[in-house]
């Protein structure tokens, strides 16, 4: 059995999570009313990205350092 990289899985887990955020503000826009709800679009954008892609940069960093570590062995 072929042993998977560190790094291939948090490259992985990155790309996972800015497609997640692409569906999910497409998502959300779908649903916003601008009269049923008091904020501004561009909140829930914030949002998302306090929830998709700060965590996909963290775990690209994670796949970054782990790369380095692996290639100073």
């Amino acid at each position: 059995m072929k042993k998977i990289k560190g790094e291939t899985v948090c490259y992985t887990l990155s790309v996972l999570l800015l497609l997640l955020f692409i569906i999910h503000t497409i998502v959300d826009y779908s649903r916003y009313d601008s009269t049923l709800n008091s904020a501004p679009f561009y909140l829930w954008i914030v949002v998302n990205i306090l929830y998709f892609i700060i965590p996909a940069m963290i775990v690209f960093i994670v796949g970054i350092i782990i790369r380095k570590k692996q290639k100073a062995k």
